[in-house]
């Protein structure tokens, strides 16, 4: 390995844990700031709804986020399961690190040694841990839903942002609170453990608790950043833990302009999120025994195995 590739392995790392920090930090400041808090949140979900209903009708959602009306949900969902196969095998395994758009380098991690895969139903599971308040969820949300949507299918999306006080505020994403992912080939267990107001939404199950605490610790993360969001375990095989590309690429976008750019590889946008979904995609592939074929064996998947 060369020195270059050795500076950007360890740049990329240094970004991960830059992430897992600010998210601690966050979790440090809602402790302390309890009280503050709750009066910020009831001034941010005013402003919110005035803000919505400039927009064209956002309703506060059962989970205290404010979300995009049913048609603008709808589309964008339609736009996270419709990318055309060209444009991810034109995205490929996007530009190299650390051009703008690309993905970081080992952001998917091999776990080793390598155990039992983890299955449900007799299919090979993937356990996602996030929260809606993260920053580094909302960024990661987009590549793993477009990469989930070429093995199966969601329904219930919602479109929401992330923290407005946090890293990277007010991030366009989607959340997989009461949404349903249906696939022949795979199962997708999911857990969004706070609101966007960072209150208590889903308790981490048995199952999140033991994975992240082998998985989301060292050596997969730098030492003290345990436990931080987004958490993805493939089948016991392979990790992320933070964002596959940086979430500022999508300040000041909206929901709609987001789904228009997975179409577009041309733009920065649809470049990272396609590219990373690859990358994604290429170690599901290597759960779900290579099924489907088309998809394991398209350029733009095999172009991104190799990172993995």
């Amino acid at each position: 390995m060369g020195k270059a590739e050795r500076n950007r392995q360890h740049s990329a790392r240094e970004k991960i844990a830059a992430q897992q920090a600010s998210a601690r930090q966050a979790d440090q400041r809602r402790k302390g700031l309890a009280v503050a808090g709750s009066i910020v949140a009831v001034l941010a979900v005013v402003i919110a709804l005035i803000v919505a209903k400039s927009l064209g009708g956002s309703t506060a959602s059962a989970s205290g986020a404010n979300t995009a009306s049913s048609t603008v949900a709808g589309g964008v969902s339609h736009d996270i399961a419709s990318v055309p196969a060209t444009t991810l095998d034109q995205a490929a395994a996007g530009p190299v690190y650390p051009a703008k758009g690309s993905t970081y380098p080992h952001a998917i991690r091999t776990i080793r040694p390598r155990g039992p895969l983890l299955t449900a139903s007799g299919k090979p599971e993937i356990v996602y841990v996030g929260a809606e308040y993260c920053p580094f969820c909302a960024a990661e949300r987009w590549a793993l839903s477009v990469a989930l949507s070429r093995f199966g299918s969601f329904s219930g999306l919602r479109l929401i942002h992330s923290s407005s006080t946090d890293t990277d505020p007010n991030t366009p994403t989607l959340s997989f609170y009461k949404a349903r992912y249906t696939s022949k080939y795979l199962t997708f267990l999911t857990t969004e453990a706070q609101t966007v107001s960072k209150a208590p939404l889903q308790p981490l199950t048995a199952l999140d608790k033991t994975l992240m605490a082998k998985y989301d610790a060292p050596p997969y993360v730098p030492a003290g950043y345990n436990g931080s969001f987004p958490f993805v375990d493939f089948g016991n095989r392979y990790v992320i833990d933070g964002a596959s590309y940086d979430p500022s690429l999508l300040a000041n976008l909206t929901w709609r302009q987001i789904g228009a750019d997975l179409a577009k590889p041309s733009s920065t946008v649809g470049q990272a999120i396609d590219a990373a979904a690859n990358h994604i995609t290429a170690a599901i592939c290597k759960i779900t025994s290579n099924q489907p074929g088309d998809v394991c064996t398209s350029t733009g998947v095999t172009s991104a195995s190799g990172s993995i």
